[in-house]
């Protein structure tokens, strides 16, 4: 019989298998500005357009995300790679300034938005709802940037890009 925590990791596991976009979500205000790296950006509604996003609780980033009320979900394309991980707090000498990575600008929120995204979603936070260790933030959606690019992927605890496979 599986302990719970044995449960869980068997449940991580399975997880980390599944293949999910990449999304570096900002926000800037009068909390200030911040970043960070997500996979688990989902569409919720058409009417109104909005999207989900989780936050684990213990993100440095969740603080300012609740207080500025804004987020801006920049759905990174292939070969945006080192954006991922500088906002995933794994290039060192970009900590202090995950910004600097790339070029940035806004559009309704303020939050910044990536030049370069595959698609940038402007939202205002609606709603937020806690659960387990997460914080899921429903984000109305106020303005969007598109570009024709294939999308980064991450699964099994790598990167990847879609293949078309002809039917």
């Amino acid at each position: 019989m599986s302990t719970a925590a044995s449960f869980a990791d068997q449940c991580r596991e399975a997880m980390r298998l599944t293949a999910s976009g990449v999304t570096v979500v900002t926000t800037a205000g009068t909390a200030g500005l911040a970043g960070l790296t997500v996979s688990s950006l989902s569409s919720l509604s058409m009417s109104p357009p909005s999207v989900i996003v989780c936050v684990h609780k213990d993100s440095q980033a969740i603080t300012t995300l609740l207080e500025n009320k804004v987020f801006a979900a920049n759905v990174l394309g292939a070969g945006q790679e080192r954006i991922a991980n500088a906002f995933a707090g794994l290039i060192p000498e970009l900590r202090d300034d995950r910004f600097a990575v790339t070029q940035w600008s806004t559009l309704v929120s303020g939050a910044p938005m990536m030049e370069d995204a595959m698609c940038v979603f402007d939202c205002n936070v609606v709603q937020t709802f806690s659960f387990g260790t997460h914080i899921i933030l429903v984000g109305e959606i106020i303005a969007l940037n598109t570009t024709q690019c294939a999308p980064l992927v991450f699964s099994d605890r790598k990167y990847m890009k879609l293949s078309v496979i002809e039917q």
